[in-house]
């Protein structure tokens, strides 16, 4: 893997194996580090500190952020991490941590320490923004002291994200030493696949007050999709179909590109459609012989009268159901039978159609372009509070998984 492959310069290294981490000697190693990249004078900047080279020297910019702390299960992921953040264009973290956990990793007995001060790579070769970089060599027996090795590590008075881009995380001794030191956690429910206790486990996340944050690239891969859905029940003749929703059809792929599953996307999606719209839960999901699932859920009009929304969530391995979503479909019995769907045709499309009894059927294509890991992983970073309809949404969604 080469500093060009990951569109960074590394400015300054060193990396040693040791019996145990010192924090301190690692401390001193990025002080002497920093010293060495340049003879500088401090200034404030609008997005941290400017480190100044001369009187007519270009400006150095260091990131002052937050602190961002990630488990790789192999070198390749950890490649991952790093050429990620060196892609990130205007928030990138002052010092990120990988720990590597790879249990087929040939390596001595003893720790092994890496240290960087990167440099993001401009399209015109003029100085980016630099941050550290913390690499650390460790195996499951670590779980347990990480969070204290990790701890003393952190820069003082930033928040600290932790990233976990492997998707399981349950019975994960490494990742629940980890999520102790965590402000936000950011993952992708989408690699929790289509097994349906470990997306249940997303629940446990959020249960504790002291639990991080949660962001799910899942979550905002849908946005599109929720903003679709609310558009159809924008116009006055149609907003009173939503008291009428008779069945919610969701097709997932059962199999994305990415090894992932669209399981946790459909569950997302109904767990929003019926938190916003006050429905409860009547029974579990029960699995079809066809594959996939259903169930029904409880709606109640604004005159009080209750009736039922039938659910079907259906696995797709079509060929082009390479994505989360393959489509969703809406169908609602209020006198003017109303017929709603979007469909996802490619990375870039979205096809919606509408029909009801008393209006034509009309049809577009939409422009909805699938954001990459790295501009996920940017906005995520920009996030600090929670966000309550995505919470109210996972607990309405995974009340529905069977125990």
């Amino acid at each position: 893997m080469t500093d060009k492959e990951y569109r960074n310069k590394v400015v300054v290294r060193r990396n040693w194996d040791a019996d145990v981490v010192d924090t301190g000697h690692i401390h001193d190693e990025f002080n002497k580090m920093w010293a060495e990249v340049t003879p500088t004078r401090i200034v404030s900047g609008p997005y941290g500190e400017e480190r100044l080279t001369g009187h007519n020297a270009p400006d150095i910019m260091r990131a002052n952020t937050l602190n961002l702390v990630s488990v790789a299960d192999s070198l390749e992921i950890a490649g991952m991490i790093l050429q990620t953040i060196s892609q990130l264009k205007d928030f990138i973290p002052s010092r990120t941590i990988i720990i590597i956990n790879d249990p087929n990793l040939e390596r001595p007995k003893t720790w092994h320490i890496d240290l960087q001060i990167n440099e993001t790579l401009t399209k015109d070769d003029s100085h980016g923004i630099q941050f550290e970089t913390i690499t650390i060599w460790t195996d499951q027996s670590s779980a347990g002291v990480l969070s204290s090795i990790v701890g003393p590590l952190l820069v003082a008075e930033l928040p600290t994200f932790l990233w976990w881009p492997s998707g399981e995380f349950s019975h994960n001794a490494i990742f629940d030493d980890l999520a102790l030191i965590a402000d936000r956690l950011v993952f992708d429910s989408a690699r929790l696949g289509y097994d349906a206790h470990a997306v249940a486990d997303y629940r446990t996340l959020i249960d504790e007050p002291t639990d991080p944050i949660i962001g799910d690239f899942t979550w905002l891969r849908l946005a599109p999709w929720q903003q679709l859905i609310a558009q159809f029940f924008d116009p006055l003749a149609t907003q009173k179909s939503l008291e009428s929703i008779d069945s919610v059809s969701i097709a997932y792929a059962q199999d994305r590109q990415d090894h992932g599953s669209g399981f946790a996307a459909a569950l997302l999606t109904l767990g929003w459609i019926g938190s916003r719209l006050g429905w409860e839960v009547i029974e579990p999901l029960e699995a079809r012989k066809v594959g996939g699932w259903t169930a029904f859920m409880a709606a109640t009009d604004s005159s009080g009268r209750a009736h039922e929304v039938q659910i079907r969530l259906t696995p797709d391995s079509t060929p082009g159901a390479k994505f989360s979503l393959r489509s969703v479909e809406i169908v609602t019995n209020d006198g003017t039978a109303g017929h709603y769907v979007i469909q996802r045709t490619d990375q870039d499309d979205l096809v919606t159609s509408s029909e009801t009894a008393t209006t034509p059927y009309v049809s577009r294509m939409v422009f909805s372009r699938r954001h990459s890991t790295v501009e996920m992983l940017g906005q995520e970073l920009q996030r600090f509070g929670p966000d309550r309809v995505f919470e109210e949404s996972i607990r309405l969604a995974t009340q529905l998984l069977p125990e």
